[in-house]
């Protein structure tokens, strides 16, 4: 494109937000990413602590479509992701889970990288207006990109304002734990999946999982207990997850402890459409992974649909 080409905004820099760039760049059109945070990834976030290493946000993700698995083997075949296990329960279901490398934000920073755009990390957009631009992919959770979308003047229709409205999300607590040992009682891939546990949804072995080099144990609380304990003061909120964890892989010395709090986790429910178009000036292509399907494979696709409908109103 030449310099005389349209402005295309992209905010946030998860994967629906790397992947819309991504798009958009195969499709010829140059974008600006925006993110809040001081890296990429979103929900698929790891963390340092000392010299522990943490996957904290989600914990792998699945593929199912052609068009995110052609993504997934590119980025496999330059390192950036590799498949972590193929099941969590005994014996293993034989369904890949796949992990960044050398952690989950990974895949997002490929996607990037393959875009070849600038990020302008620690910049929160406060109103899109003075982004300037003629297009703008929204990507972070419906409730503040709705409330962006109004702050700005530029709310979408009734019709797609109501659906929006109605948009909920789980909530996860994650307590990190970096320990004196590696323990030794979790499964050889290093992970523990829990579907109707009421207090865990995840225990992470980090060091076995291949992220940290020291041990490291990453607890994500259930959805129920996350709800029930979010305003409990992090002590609370370590002593409760230390408990539970002992109860699963035994004794632990821990090094001390950090508390993440994921108040949009996921949605509750999910929204038929790919992604919400709206407006002129600017275009508007609300994406994430509350669109066309849940989780990561979600997201992809989500930003990708929302990167095709800024290509057509632009050309």
């Amino acid at each position: 494109m030449t310099s005389s080409s349209p402005e295309i905004a992209v905010v946030g820099a998860g994967v629906a937000g790397a992947s819309a760039a991504y798009r958009l760049t195969e499709l010829g059109f140059k974008s600006r990413v925006y993110e809040a945070e001081g890296h990429p990834g979103g929900r698929m976030a790891a963390t340092v602590i000392n010299e522990a290493i943490f996957d904290h946000g989600a914990q792998f993700f699945t593929t199912r479509g052609h068009k995110f698995r052609s993504a997934v083997d590119a980025a496999a075949a330059d390192g950036a992701v590799k498949v972590w296990t193929h099941g969590f329960d005994e014996p293993p279901d034989g369904y890949e889970r796949w992990r960044g490398v050398p952690d989950m934000t990974a895949l997002a920073s490929w996607l990037l990288a393959k875009a070849d755009v600038t990020v302008h990390f620690d910049q929160p957009v406060d109103h899109l207006k003075r982004l300037n631009a003629s297009a703008i992919v929204l990507t972070p959770p419906v409730p503040l990109s709705l409330a962006l979308a109004q702050r700005s003047n530029l709310e979408p229709p009734e019709k797609l304002l109501n659906q929006l409205r109605n948009v909920e999300y789980k909530r996860t607590i994650a307590v990190l734990f970096p320990l004196e040992e590696h323990p030794e009682s979790l499964p050889s891939h290093g992970g523990i999946q829990f579907l109707d546990d009421p207090a865990l949804a995840f225990i992470t072995d980090n060091a076995t999982k291949g992220v940290s080099d020291s041990p490291a144990v990453t607890v994500h609380l259930s959805n129920d207990a996350s709800v029930a304990l979010w305003n409990e003061p992090d002590h609370e909120l370590t002593e409760f997850a230390s408990k539970h964890l002992e109860a699963n892989i035994g004794s632990f010395v821990s090094l001390g402890s950090v508390v993440k709090r994921w108040r949009y986790a996921g949605p509750v429910q999910v929204l038929e459409e790919s992604a919400f178009v709206w407006g002129k000036q600017p275009f508007i292509a609300m994406a994430g992974e509350t669109f066309n399907g849940p989780k990561v494979e979600g997201a992809f696709d989500s930003g990708r649909y929302a990167a095709e409908k800024i290509a057509e109103f632009l050309s």
